[in-house]
């Protein structure tokens, strides 16, 4: 029976040969000579004889079993031979991910570029791509073109891409990947971020913020970088109030320069400030802020409407 039960999950299909398996082959008494078209057994013996022979036989055997495809692979990287090794390990991450971690690992091992190693599956390629960023790959952004050409993004890691490039202070490269995939479903770390807050219902275009008049609030919960070179600026702010209360308004900074708070009502206008980008700074950050009032009278409620916040070169 354990016979015809191998010569059975021989002929299955990659997912169910790969489920069954990992149960067959968790609890396997039998032996290669009882059971001699078992995948595991030949793994098994492969393993006990260090047999290439054997290991080519149990991937003949189980094709598209994961575990033996991971052995086998094992048993190349073992010997530095990267190149028998890496046709199993891009198998293997066409039929699952559960070994991602170890598979992109000896992929950076094999001394190939990590570019020609591009997976298939355009869901393991993302995940390659991750596993270079984290580890801060000098090839990344030839496998982040890669993707690009192949039409393989997705908003998660295009987002995630802009923020990598920005952490390492490629500031004009994730400015240019930004206006080149605008407007992005997920807002990277160059859009505008809304944070959402207890006393001050949000809403956007244009930016609306309404003060409940319930509290005192410390707010700064909107804000977007701009990726600028040295020099000076101007900040324009198209905006409006209604009814604010209270002595602290809501006011719009950059950098450590702010345009003067809004209180009570006010009429649709523009506000300009001139500010300077230091040398080696690159970005200047721009944040709608309410600060908490010192008076007793101190629940802010009313309403503020900016219609556009722009910067433009002096």
């Amino acid at each position: 029976m354990k016979h015809l039960a191998g010569l059975f999950l021989s002929t299955l299909s990659v997912a169910s040969a790969a489920a069954i398996l990992f149960i067959y082959g968790a609890d396997r008494p039998s032996t290669l000579a009882s059971d001699p078209l078992n995948p595991f057994h030949w793994a098994d013996a492969a393993e006990t004889e260090n047999s290439e022979a054997k290991f080519l036989e149990a991937v003949k055997l189980g094709p598209n079993v994961p575990p033996i495809l991971i052995r086998t692979a094992n048993f190349y990287v073992a010997r530095n031979d990267y190149k028998k090794a890496l046709p199993y390990l891009m198998r293997i991450l066409e039929l699952s991910q559960a070994y991602n971690g170890i598979i992109f690992n000896y992929c950076i091992r094999s001394a190939v570029p990590p570019a020609a190693l591009l997976p298939s599956s355009a869901k393991q390629s993302r995940a390659f791509l991750y596993y270079l960023m984290a580890h801060r790959h000098a090839d990344s952004t030839k496998v982040w073109d890669k993707l690009v050409a192949a039409n393989a993004l997705d908003p998660e890691i295009t987002r995630d891409w802009i923020n990598h490039l920005f952490e390492l202070r490629q500031y004009e490269q994730a400015a240019y990947t930004w206006k080149k995939f605008s407007p992005l479903k997920k807002p990277s770390i160059l859009d505008w971020r809304v944070f959402p807050h207890d006393h001050v219902a949000i809403s956007t275009d244009p930016i609306t913020l309404r003060f409940d008049g319930t509290f005192n609030s410390n707010f700064a919960n909107i804000t977007r970088i701009y990726v600028l070179s040295p020099g000076t600026y101007f900040l324009k702010v198209d905006w409006e109030s209604e009814r604010i209360t209270t002595n602290e308004g809501p006011f719009v900074q950059v950098l450590d320069q702010a345009i003067p708070a809004l209180v009570g009502t006010t009429l649709r206008h523009t506000d300009q400030l001139e500010f300077v980008v230091p040398p080696s700074v690159g970005f200047a950050p721009v944040t709608i802020i309410r600060r908490p009032s010192q008076k007793f009278d101190n629940k802010i409620q009313g309403t503020l409407v900016v219609h556009s916040i722009a910067i433009e070169p002096h």
